[in-house]
């Protein structure tokens, strides 16, 4: 993923990108930090996800969001005036983070672009698939609700992605064949094993470390969660 942070503090700029590494994503991290080097960096440089602030010394990127039209947006900003927060909604942005925040929230925010990206690479959707995107950043009560953290569509991408696989796989496959951290494709396949769609065993491989292998353990389940 190739990310551009538009961002005029550096400490807080270097916070967004810790926590890009947190995530464990294959991650191209650039930043700038005013508009006019933002203009320029796109310019000539095509980029995945735009982290973008308000408040910046050339003017306010709320301003700027039109001419963003068809980058995935998510607002970082100390800004929590309702005009701010209406303007870059209707601007189309993907998420809004109001400074200070944590880095689950981040996350999470992170989590629903990559939702939002695997929603439009598609042809045709259904209906459940747009639900499960707009609902994708709220808490669900209902008692076969996902564990905090996952992403129905996501899931859904990690069980297509493993039904393709004759024998057993490991955690690293599924993620190099995602484009997806390992550490985000673990989550998915623990949860798996939990309610016994997945069985895991541990391979000792030449170097002598145990490496988890994943099959599949009930194909009925697995189904009905597609």
């Amino acid at each position: 993923m190739k990310v551009l942070i538009i961002e005029d503090d550096p400490m807080v700029a270097m916070i967004h990108k810790e926590y890009f590494k947190r995530k464990e994503f294959s991650n191209d991290l650039n930043h700038v930090s005013s508009l006019e080097e933002a203009r320029n960096y796109l310019a000539t440089n095509d980029v995945d996800l735009i982290i973008l602030d308000n408040y910046l010394t050339d003017g306010q990127g709320v301003e700027y969001l039109p001419e963003l039209k068809g980058y995935p947006i998510i607002m970082i900003t100390a800004a929590n005036d309702i005009q701010t927060v209406e303007a870059a909604l209707t601007n189309g942005v993907v998420d809004y983070l109001v400074k200070p925040f944590t880095y689950e929230r981040f996350s999470q925010a992170v989590d629903k672009v990559q939702d939002y990206v695997s929603l439009l690479s598609k042809e045709k959707i259904n209906q459940d698939l747009i639900d499960d995107y707009l609902n994708s950043g709220r808490v669900e009560e209902e008692e076969d609700s996902l564990p905090k953290g996952l992403s129905r569509i996501t899931l859904r991408k990690v069980l297509e992605n493993i039904q393709e696989h004759e024998a057993g796989f490991t955690t690293q496959q599924v993620a190099d064949e995602l484009d997806i951290s390992r550490i985000t494709i673990r989550k998915y396949l623990n949860y798996l094993v939990n309610i016994s769609v997945l069985s895991e065993d541990a391979e000792y491989y030449t170097s002598g470390r145990p490496v988890s292998v994943f099959t599949i353990e009930n194909q009925n389940k697995l189904e009905k969660l597609l």
